[in-house]
């Protein structure tokens, strides 16, 4: 493998250049991409991959499911380069090896991939599922190669009945920071998902932080595998953390990644000096780009103050001499000027919203609260449709019949299948990419201060609500469309 500070990571800042003079919240999106190094032969003995696959008895219903499952799982191992370290592993209510069939990581190359392949097809589906034995296995094995970066690719098609909730978040929590995890969720043609949306989103977002795909196409599965591992052989660095530093002036609220999927990682900053915390964002390769959102709390200041007030920086492994990008405000009481807002920040605010709505739609659709359903779904089928995201309405079709997308307007189907909701849960997490290849709406030179308008019960007149803090994105600046 090469060194980590032999893979260059590229960082960029975006905000807004002023804050109100009584104080506010600066939204900055980071974006962290890695770039080819000039020597690009790249030894793979420094890689470890653990596939888990769901053997359970559902898996036998139909059983295309398993065969699928099968198929797709010699598809990985032949996609691993000869000097990776792996291991296969049937889960049911017990995490058992299957390759090979000790608990320990053979060597890929041409005779262990066949002898990986010969016992896949072995495997029949039985039993129950407790996912958390299967990552803590995945731990184990992927223990005895510290030195490697470790990846695992999960698929499962139900949710953890055979496992307390509560150890399911232990095994999570004891995996953290040892490997990243690609969840692949199985479901039937017509929507049907057995799976449990939170409990995948859980085990994604606290292992790496990457998107949990639903597969409803069994024929693509094998396709889908194989692209998991082609990303997954690629990483040259383990460790990359997004580093923060602050000054007196401000404080973080909140440290969230908002591409390639939603993730809140607030609660993983670690200290690393005064007034600077790291945040981990996992393995990098040179092919990868993901954005994060990174919220300060900026104190008052004398209008015409202009000050740095923190700075952000991408470190890879050891590497201590990364650049910091600075940040620097100007704080105002022009309410045309502090009332703009960044493309990028208005970009992702609206996914952010989108995902948010569909979580509480459906989570009132479950609870019977039909009013709130169709108000939270509706607004989310109205952010899908001003950004063209038609297959995201699509998906919320299943369970609301869309009257009018572009006004929001829905009606909750009558007794609804929660199994038709969790893939949009998952979906709703994934988010498309700020840039020149996907522009935001052009802004409009302002005309006069923003309009008045109603959240939180209330009139508010300047960018954000005073109550909760939200954004209002006015029909001439970036990200028009928000109902």
């Amino acid at each position: 493998m090469l060194p980590a500070n032999d893979l260059p990571l590229r960082l960029s800042v975006h905000h807004t250049e002023y804050v109100p003079a009584d104080g506010a919240v600066l939204d900055v999106v980071a974006t962290v991409r890695g770039v080819e190094p000039a020597d690009a032969d790249v030894r793979h003995d420094g890689l470890a991959e653990v596939i888990l696959l769901d053997s359970s008895g559902s898996m036998g219903a139909p059983q295309a499911k398993m065969r699928a499952a099968r198929q797709a799982a010699a598809a990985a191992v032949d996609a691993l380069p000869d000097g990776v370290a792996f291991a296969v592993v049937s889960g049911t209510a017990h995490a058992t090896m299957v390759y090979p069939g000790d608990r320990r990581l053979a060597v890929a190359d041409e005779s262990t991939r066949a002898a990986a392949r010969a016992a896949v097809r072995q495997l029949a589906p039985h039993g129950g599922t407790a996912i958390g034995t299967w990552l803590l296995l995945a731990r184990r094995l992927l223990g005895t190669r510290p030195d490697a970066i470790g990846h695992v690719v999960l698929l499962t098609d139900g949710r953890n009945e055979s496992q307390r909730p509560a150890d399911l978040k232990a095994a999570v929590d004891e995996c953290v920071g040892r490997f990243t995890v690609d969840c692949r969720a199985i479901g039937s043609a017509d929507g049907v998902h057995d799976w449990d949306a939170a409990e995948l989103l859980g085990i994604a977002e606290a292992l790496g932080a990457n998107p949990v795909v639903p597969v409803e196409d069994l024929a693509g599965l094998a396709d889908e595998f194989r692209g998991v591992l082609a990303r997954a052989m690629s990483r040259r660095v383990a460790d990359v953390r997004l580093r923060v530093r602050t000054t007196g002036l401000t404080r973080v609220r909140f440290v969230k990644q908002v591409h390639p999927a939603i993730a809140d990682l607030s609660g993983r900053g670690e200290p690393a000096g005064e007034l600077t915390t790291d945040y981990p964002v996992g393995a990098w390769s040179p092919h990868d780009q993901r954005d994060y959102h990174v919220a300060l709390e900026v104190d008052a200041m004398a209008p015409g103050a202009r000050r740095r007030i923190g700075w952000l920086s991408v470190h890879a492994g050891d590497d201590a001499g990364a650049v910091e990008a600075p940040l620097t405000v100007e704080w105002t009481e022009d309410a045309l000027c502090y009332s703009e807002i960044n493309e990028s920040v208005a970009y992702y605010t609206r996914q952010q919203d989108y995902a948010a709505a569909v979580q509480r739609g459906l989570a009132a659709a479950r609870a019977g609260r039909a009013g709130e359903a169709e108000e939270q779904l509706g607004r989310a089928v109205a952010l899908a449709h001003s950004a063209g995201r038609g297959d995201d309405i699509a998906l919320l079709a299943r369970v609301v019949d869309v009257l009018d997308a572009a006004g929001g307007r829905v009606r909750l189907k009558p007794d609804v299948d929660v199994r038709l909701t969790q893939s949009s849960l998952v979906v709703a997490h994934q988010t498309s990419r700020w840039g020149p290849q996907e522009p935001p709406a052009q802004r409009a030179a302002p005309t006069g201060p923003a309009a008045p308008w109603r959240h939180c019960g209330e009139e508010q007149t300047g960018a954000y609500c005073e109550g909760c803090g939200a954004h209002h994105l006015t029909p001439d600046r970036p990200g028009a469309g928000r109902p």
